[in-house]
């Protein structure tokens, strides 16, 4: 990162256009900038290549409900709606009527996604 850090000083912003750099803002380029430039474009390509070969990569990605599916929404809506006023359920101990237990499987079973 050493040539886009030169550049990044001098207050210099590099990107890649194609095979191409486009360095802004144009009227802080210097002749002394512009000669840099021509010795280590091959550099300046590698490092904006590595760079964003990097951003390239998944990323991770926080399952909540507020951006869960509609299906989960309404199998863990089900789930609660019975565990709530059932008396044979007691969701700390792990007891569940055959309902709940239905509900309960149905509910861990649906993809967030």
């Amino acid at each position: 990162m050493a040539a886009l850090d030169y550049l990044h000083r001098a207050g210099l912003a590099v990107e890649m256009e194609g095979e191409r750099l486009r360095v802004t803002p144009a009227e802080r380029i210097t002749a002394d900038h512009r000669q840099y430039l021509s010795e280590h474009r091959a550099e300046l390509l590698a490092e904006l290549n590595a760079a964003n070969d990097a951003n390239d990569q998944p990323q991770h990605l926080i399952q909540t409900a507020a951006t869960a599916s509609t299906e989960w929404l309404a199998a863990r809506d089900a789930f609660y709606h019975h565990l709530m006023p059932c008396r044979s359920c007691y969701a700390p101990t792990g007891r569940y009527c055959p309902a709940g237990a239905e509900l309960r499987q149905r509910y861990s079973e649906t993809s967030m996604v």
